[in-house]
């Protein structure tokens, strides 16, 4: 009889030590999925840095290229320099043409500041003066408007 007993118990512990072997098993296989997805993540992003990089490269590589060509030697000795080509003429432009050409827009903006304190004006003015102007004086508002 005592062998019966043993046998059950044999069983058990075999069956016990085989599903740890397999939960270990399971866990080991879960954690490499995961370092693997982990892995991925990182090559992407390394992949997306080195994009960067690269064109970032080129772009350098084409300032590079600009600045040793002869076209900006050309624009930096005549801006920095002063030097003209000999068939070239300099023409000169002095604020004053410029601020000709913006005089409407100059007005236009005195306008929209004046209209802008009027408005502050009767902003800060009381209420019961605000009435007693369009009540009773009309004539006063348009006069107030064009004074300030």
């Amino acid at each position: 009889m005592p062998y019966r007993d043993l046998e059950p118990l044999s069983k058990q512990l075999t069956i016990v030590v085989g599903l740890t072997v397999v939960g270990f098993m399971a866990f080991g296989l879960a954690l490499s999925f995961y370092r693997n997805v982990l892995f991925e993540q990182t090559m992407t992003e390394l992949a997306s840095q080195n994009d960067k990089l690269r064109n970032e490269n080129a772009q350098s590589q084409a300032d590079l290229d600009y600045f040793r060509s002869a076209q900006y030697k050309d624009k930096y000795a005549k801006e920095s320099l002063g030097k003209i080509n000999p068939s070239e003429h300099v023409l000169i432009i002095t604020e004053n043409a410029a601020q000709s050409g913006s005089g409407a827009l100059a007005q236009e903006q005195k306008a929209s500041e004046k209209q802008a304190i009027y408005e502050q004006y009767l902003h800060d003015l009381p209420v019961i003066q605000h009435w007693q102007l369009y009540l009773f004086h009309k004539d006063q508002i348009d006069q107030l408007r064009k004074a300030l």
